[in-house]
């Protein structure tokens, strides 16, 4: 687990990397949160955490932009994370079901579609030239069985894990 999911929540993490982003690369990023911040599970957020660190090292590489905007959205059963700059934008290769993402920057998002898929995911690349890029990784959350009743007995101050007999 990265050190940055060991000592920080989801939200803070991703706020962390956008915060020195910006400052490394002096373009501006802002980072919002939006719905009730859930749980989900460390592969979630590893996964996340490694989406966001793509899509800005290939904003950085390739878009040309002034400005990123990133957006972590916790809805009923899913998480998703928007990365959107007003860079110089891409055109679609059709080529491949990869063709665009290889375009983007290379096997990094390649590799990342795959880990999101794995998880029940979704990695969506919109763009067109001039019109800079829009990266969108959505993963369900939905918690096992196992994890509601760890859950529900963290809010009812138990201090025991299922796992944990």
């Amino acid at each position: 687990r990265p050190d940055l999911l060991v000592q920080n929540s989801l939200p803070a993490a991703l706020e962390r990397v956008v915060a020195h982003w910006r400052t490394e690369s002096g373009v501006d990023a802002s980072f919002t949160v939006t719905g009730e911040p859930l749980a989900p599970t460390p592969d979630v957020d590893i996964t996340l955490l490694r989406a966001l660190q793509e899509a800005l090292a290939n904003v950085r590489k390739h878009a040309q932009a002034t400005s990123v905007v990133v957006t972590l959205s916790y809805m009923d059963d899913v998480v998703v994370l928007d990365v959107q700059d007003d860079g110089v934008g891409m055109a679609a290769q059709p080529t491949g079901p990869h063709a665009l993402l290889v375009d983007a920057g290379g096997f990094g998002l390649v590799a990342m579609r795959e880990r999101v898929e794995q998880l029940g995911g979704a990695l969506l690349v919109e763009s067109a030239p001039g019109q800079g890029t829009t990266l969108a990784v959505q993963i369900p959350i939905v918690p096992t069985a196992g994890q509601n009743r760890w859950m529900e007995g963290a809010q009812n101050g138990a201090n025991s894990r299922p796992d944990r007999g």
